[in-house]
């Protein structure tokens, strides 16, 4: 048996329930795309906002890039003009070193030169200096101003008629012989110079008195002289002193 009531009390909430949930879902959508639309929108604002962030700081990094070439381009052209610098320095440098190497061996050849002409001019000094000495000398010489004293005060001890004589081999040049009998214990005193020169001339003074004091010069020839001391007393001897002195 059909109860009314239950039969037609479902129909109604079944119609009314299909048109909410279709409003519901209708809704829903709306919804959905309003916040996927506000969801799509602030990916696309942010990133076209980041883009152009990025783009500036691209477009600034370029700029840079730019600059830092021009910079590096501007010093790998003073490091290649350096480079070249350094070589033609270098190049310098190797010139000057073989120069100075050059020069170095000059002075050290011209440091030998001087230190033999040096040593010769200290050699023709010192010839000098003989020659002059011995020129002064030859001009003596030949001036007869050199003196050189044979005997000098020698005392002679001699018996009546007797005569001492002194014998020189070393007259080398030409000139006199001086005696001096500075004193004599008797007034017959003489004395006489004989000589034989070195090519063979012979010369003789003869007996030259001289009494108790006197001087007798006489000229010699380069040689051998022998000067003779004597007294003429027939009976007693006789004492004198002498100096015979060479003058050429």
């Amino acid at each position: 048996m059909k109860n009314p009531i239950y039969s037609a009390s479902p129909s109604v909430p079944q119609q009314g329930g299909s048109a909410q949930v279709k409003s519901r879902f209708a809704l829903g959508i709306v919804i959905g795309l309003i916040v996927g639309l506000v969801i799509a929108g602030i990916p696309a604002g942010y990133f076209y906002m980041n883009n152009s962030s990025l783009n500036s700081k691209y477009t600034t990094l370029e700029s840079n890039y730019s600059s830092l070439q021009s910079k590096y381009s501007s010093l790998q052209s003073q490091y290649s003009s350096l480079q070249s610098q350094s070589s033609s320095l270098q190049s310098q440098y190797s010139s000057l070193n073989s120069q100075y190497s050059s020069l170095q061996s000059q002075y050290s050849s011209l440091q030998s030169k001087y230190s033999s002409l040096q040593s010769q001019y200290s050699s023709l000094q010192s010839n000098s200096s003989f020659l002059n000495s011995q020129y002064s000398s030859l001009q003596s010489i030949a001036s007869l101003s050199q003196t050189e004293t044979l005997e000098n005060s020698q005392t002679i001890n001699q018996p009546a008629r007797y005569y001492t004589y002194y014998t020189f081999n070393n007259i080398n040049y030409a000139g006199y012989i001086t005696v001096d009998v500075s004193s004599s214990t008797t007034s017959n005193t003489w004395v006489e110079i004989v000589g034989t020169s070195s090519n063979g001339i012979s010369y003789n003074s003869g007996q030259l008195p001289v009494g108790s004091s006197g001087t007798v010069s006489y000229p010699v020839l380069p040689g051998t002289v022998q000067v003779e001391i004597g007294n003429s007393n027939l009976f007693s001897g006789a004492t004198e002193t002498v100096t015979i002195t060479y003058t050429y």
